[in-house]
């Protein structure tokens, strides 16, 4: 499924329901909510490090190979940094069966220290020529992101819910973690949640109320905007370049 917005608008996009009244949202599956948690945490991410982001749509026409995918996506990436200057690009993917075969992507990057400001926008006729000469697909879709939490939360569950499915023929997710965080984002946050559930579960026996799950979510956004965060007798920071930096206390 392609957005048929115009391109140069920033969005906050949650369809509004047909109707007035709003149908039971479905269960989502293990897959749904870990996938939430990585698209969200990443915006997230991007935003607390003055990133900006796009949202993107690439297409397979008839006939093509939608198996390469993947790798076209990467000589775009290349395109993009070698003949526009936007070095440094992270994203994340969401691979789908949508029609012949559909990435859904973001694309994050911000200035360089010490280089002056600058817009990172490309435009759909050039990422048109670019796709078709590469994937053999001349429809492509871009929007711009409008940062905040509202549009975080909304815009991660819309990715979420519309496309990590299987009536949307879900193939895989995938984003850029060694270049954008410099560890694997699932696996700190499963260690950061064990934790988490383990001093609860001391507490429970104590008779001590639990220590509440947001307090875990803050935790979590301060590492990933860089603030130090105390983690078994180890103050542990997100150093842009370096990845995570521990210091015994």
């Amino acid at each position: 499924m392609i957005p048929s917005d115009q391109p140069e608008t920033p969005i906050n996009p949650d369809p509004p329901p047909n109707g007035s009244a709003r149908p039971a949202k479905p269960e989502w599956t293990r897959k749904q909510k870990r996938g939430y948690h990585r698209v969200r945490s990443l915006l997230w991410f991007w935003e607390s490090h003055d990133f900006q982001v796009l949202w993107v749509t690439l297409s397979t026409g008839p006939g093509g190979n939608a198996d390469q995918l993947t790798y076209r996506h990467k000589r775009l990436r290349q395109r993009i940094e070698s003949q526009l200057g936007y070095r440094g690009l992270e994203y994340y993917q969401v691979r789908t069966e949508e029609g012949h075969g559909v990435l859904h992507v973001f694309w994050a990057w911000r200035v360089p220290p010490g280089d002056r400001a600058r817009r990172f926008w490309i435009s759909q006729e050039w990422l048109s020529a670019q796709w078709e000469q590469i994937h053999g697909a001349p429809i492509v879709w871009i929007k711009a992101y409008k940062p905040g939490r509202r549009s975080r939360n909304r815009l991660s569950r819309y990715v979420i819910s519309q496309y990590v499915q299987d009536q949307c023929g879900y193939v895989n997710m995938s984003w850029s973690w060694k270049r954008s965080l410099g560890f694997p984002l699932g696996a700190v946050w499963n260690t950061l949640r064990k934790i988490w559930q383990n001093r609860n579960a001391v507490r429970v026996m104590r008779s001590q109320r639990e220590v509440p799950m947001l307090v875990l979510v803050k935790t979590w956004e301060d590492l990933l905007a860089g603030h130090p965060i105390l983690l078994e007798e180890r103050i542990v920071k997100l150093v842009l370049g370096q990845g995570l930096v521990l210091t015994p206390v």
